[in-house]
């Protein structure tokens, strides 16, 4: 008789765990209502910024990382550009960006000018490792995108030292982090600016949207003016003083932004205190382990909970293998965006994706020689071909029975080890920007 479920044995998990996503209910439906019938959709309507859902949310969420300023964007990705500019990125620069990240994280350069250039993660956490970051700069190096990969805030006592060494600007990709904080401080209020998505999976959602932050007054005037048409606060409405586009958000998202913060205090308690428990309990089985938490953070708003697959220690099998057999059990896993993406066709193919000029690749401001088929960052190839496990953060809503039911789950696999078929599984539980 078979014991696990991809061999036709009891599925241990039938019914669904943690929460179903996005979670809403009349707070959404009220706060909607209160800008359909203003009509103003924009948050242009206003003259007292405080009175725009859009301004009420800059205000308060940047409150909640512990940062001075907020500007309000359409996406997570055009977040980034933003920041980019408002740190002096132009054509023909260099930005650092870890190989293993959401594509935004190194197109964002891309649309600003910039020449992404990859390099390792830390085998330890899965975010950049900083030394690999410092050996990579080069007198054309700008900035170094800095992702708070699945929400582990990255070591930003290395980064900022590295900062005022070389000059090279940290922009802080928290895309994943939202709540994550370091030192007791949040993400993205900690560097000069951070960017934030709140695409319609991430832990704050409004169906698209994003943030800049930042704490330095005149990099936020910058961030600003960039998403507003090159317009400057206080300058008649049809002057502008930079070529720029708009990045505006509505009122609508806005408004569900405001709604999902009120929330996202205690999702993030629930979501961090059933990760230390499922934690300790990996730690108990043999050939798995969680991702390493530096003490230095001090909360962890998670988008993707990594843990680690040992192979020759779980009974020599692959962990396609493994994924495949746990997604059987009902534990619905992946590998998130753990590839490196100097393998994505955008890259690995730059010479027919770039366009006729190849531009940024080639350009006339730098000597810039990059063939991204020629780079390999060891620990990410390694991590994402034989250990990564992703776990969504939805997983992680639900009462503490729910990680024992993964546990169960894993615990059964391990038992019965000689029983899972060797196989290919789909990667990727990880979402868009």
């Amino acid at each position: 008789m078979a014991h696990l479920a991809i061999n036709g044995g009891p599925k241990t998990i039938t019914e669904p765990i943690g929460s179903a996503w996005p979670v809403w209910d009349d707070t959404e439906r009220r706060m909607l209502m209160e800008v359909l019938e203003s009509g103003k959709w924009w948050r242009g309507g206003y003259d007292d910024p405080a009175q725009s859902k859009v301004g009420q949310f800059e205000t308060a969420f940047a409150h909640f990382q512990d940062a001075k300023h907020g500007v309000a964007v359409a996406n997570g990705t055009v977040a980034i550009e933003c920041a980019l500019k408002a740190v002096g990125v132009e054509a023909g620069d260099e930005v650092i960006v870890p190989a293993s990240t959401f594509v935004a994280s190194a197109t964002a350069p891309i649309q600003v000018g910039a020449v992404p250039i990859f390099v390792d993660i830390d085998p330890r956490n899965y975010t950049i490792d900083p030394v690999a970051a410092e050996a990579a700069i080069t007198s054309r190096t700008r900035a170094i995108v800095a992702v708070d990969y699945g929400g582990m805030p990255c070591d930003m006592d290395a980064l900022l030292d590295l900062q005022r060494r070389t000059g090279v600007q940290i922009v802080s990709d928290c895309a994943h982090s939202h709540g994550s904080q370091w030192k007791g401080v949040g993400t993205g209020a900690i560097g000069p600016i951070g960017t934030f998505s709140f695409q319609a999976f991430k832990q704050l959602p409004t169906g698209e949207g994003g943030m800049v932050l930042t704490n330095d007054d005149a990099i936020a005037e910058r961030a600003y003016s960039y998403h507003h048409i090159g317009r400057i606060r206080g300058r008649p409405f049809y002057e502008h003083h930079v070529p720029a586009s708009n990045l505006r958000m509505t009122e609508w998202q806005g408004a569900i932004g405001l709604a999902q913060l009120s929330r996202l205090p205690e999702q993030t308690k629930i979501r961090e205190r059933n990760a230390m428990y499922l934690a300790k309990g990996l730690e108990e089985i043999d050939g798995v382990a969680p991702i390493f938490r530096d003490p230095r953070v001090t909360r962890w708003g998670f988008y993707m909970w990594h843990f680690k697959f040992q192979s020759d220690a779980f009974g020599g099998i692959s962990r396609r293998a493994f994924l495949r057999a746990l997604n059987a059990e009902g534990v619905q896993g992946g590998t998130g965006h753990t590839e490196p993406l100097y393998h994505n066709p955008v890259f690995a193919n730059w010479q027919e994706n770039f366009g006729r000029t190849g531009f940024p690749i080639r350009n006339p401001y730098s000597d810039t020689d990059v063939d991204y088929r020629r780079m390999e960052c060891p620990e990410a190839e390694r991590i994402y071909r034989d250990e990564a496990v992703v776990l969504s953060h939805r997983l992680f809503l639900g009462p503490q029975s729910d990680m024992d039911r993964i546990l169960e789950a894993i615990r059964k696999i391990r038992a019965h080890v000689d029983e899972v078929p060797q196989g290919e599984v789909t990667a990727g539980a990880g979402r868009s920007r």
